[in-house]
């Protein structure tokens, strides 16, 4: 039995982002990565995450906050360039979560480039406020 994407998309996980956390294939655009990216943390997969930011993340200190956080909805607000030919690319997004029974928001607006054909997370072009 296959499970929705924890994206929101309304797909089956297996045929939206679990081939990109799942290293089957790249995420084709800005958006598909930033959609796959939240389903890692969603799915507490910080290898994936560490795998697809430019910038060396520290897969330690994610994983550990990926174990007190849940997230439970994605919200895609805008999205510039990031195509299949483009090579950087925005997308602005509000991700839900608890942590320690608090509800928080995510909003980022999120950097994105693309190097040698593969999609990357850029968190110094980022901009991040939690509510």
């Amino acid at each position: 039995m296959q499970i929705e994407c924890p994206c929101g998309s309304g797909l089956g996980y297996e045929e939206c982002c679990g081939k990109f956390v799942e290293g089957k294939a790249h995420a084709p655009t800005a958006e598909a990565l930033m959609r796959s990216r939240y389903a890692a943390y969603a799915l507490k997969r910080a290898d994936y995450i560490v795998q697809t930011a430019l910038h060396a993340d520290n897969r330690d200190s994610i994983a550990s906050w990926m174990e007190k956080a849940e997230f439970f909805r994605l919200e895609i607000v805008q999205t510039k360039r990031g195509g299949v030919l483009d090579k950087k690319g925005i997308v602005e997004f509000r991700a839900w979560f608890k942590e320690e029974d608090e509800e928080y928001i995510l909003h980022e607006i999120s950097a994105f480039v693309k190097r040698k054909g593969r999609w990357y997370y850029d968190e110094e072009g980022s901009e991040t406020v939690t509510l």
